[in-house]
């Protein structure tokens, strides 16, 4: 049994002053359970051995630059033999625009009043050698209901015989960008929409003040992801809020586990603050 409750929303004091601490063993757990859940993966490994071929590896726009090396990578293996990559300008931009300036390999790739898609474009062609024949570009973007939308509709320009399909996101907004996907594919009968999050973040410990990507990597603050998690979860549920068929209409409903709720409710109640920081379209 599931369910989808409508989101817990709150009156939120001000933000000032307000410093990240460590976390508690209940609250640790319950991030790690819905990031879990929300960095889907319908697939072990993006290896070819694992994988069957795609007709389009999609890389929506983020600015977690680990989704790029990893996109990249599928490509280079021959996972698929076009390369999508969507996004505008959105909220997420300046924050991809900054983790490219402070990257040291990415010194060369202009980011000021750019696309995330164009940024990304040019880093894949000029730092993985991925043919510029093979990348496909859709600009107009600006949230992850945009993203299956526009990309759909440019797919349907080429002349791809459109099969399957893998996705590749920032892994709190993973599982939702599967279901914008699903959502915009639903006339295109037989389409297989496999999702592969680059990591599935995880809080070390109760003492931790950073989440960190599978190799031990700190990513995010405990503070900017518990509002990136809350957020998400608010975004998939059903209501005027969120992004099911009461809400934005950019995805079908969707049915959330038992347990991922119970954390979720637990989370929110425990970070009321959070929900200032948590509004990502």
């Amino acid at each position: 049994m599931s369910r989808s409750d409508g989101a817990l929303w709150f009156s939120v004091p001000s933000e000032s002053n307000q410093r990240s601490g460590p976390v508690g063993a209940q609250a640790r757990d319950d991030m790690n359970r819905i990031a879990a859940y929300l960095a889907r993966r319908d697939v072990a490994s993006l290896s070819p051995t694992v994988v069957p071929h795609a007709d389009v590896l999609v890389l929506c726009g983020s600015a977690v630059l680990a989704a790029i090396d990893i996109a990249a990578t599928a490509f280079q293996d021959g996972l698929a033999d076009h390369l999508l990559v969507s996004g505008g300008v959105g909220h997420s931009t300046p924050h991809l625009r900054q983790a490219v300036r402070e990257d040291p390999r990415y010194g060369d790739v202009s980011t000021d009043a750019r696309p995330e898609s164009a940024i990304i474009a040019e880093i894949l062609r000029r730092h993985h050698a991925v043919p510029d024949a093979a990348i496909l570009i859709e600009a107009e973007s600006t949230n992850c209901g945009e993203n299956g939308e526009f990309s759909v509709s440019l797919l349907k320009l080429t002349p791809l015989k459109l099969r399957s399909v893998i996705l590749l996101q920032d892994p709190t907004m993973q599982r939702r960008t599967h279901e914008c996907f699903r959502r915009s594919l639903r006339d295109a009968s037989g389409v297989r929409i496999s999702s592969y999050a680059p990591f599935v973040p995880t809080v070390p410990d109760r003492d931790a003040r950073n989440v960190n990507d599978e190799d031990g990597r700190a990513v995010w603050s405990v503070r900017r992801f518990t509002a990136l998690i809350l957020g998400e979860m608010c975004r998939l549920h059903d209501d005027e809020h969120g992004y099911g068929p009461r809400g934005a209409d950019f995805i079908d409903h969707v049915d959330i586990p038992n347990d991922v709720m119970d954390a979720y409710q637990r989370l929110a109640v425990a970070h009321p603050h959070s929900f200032r920081e948590a509004w990502r379209p």
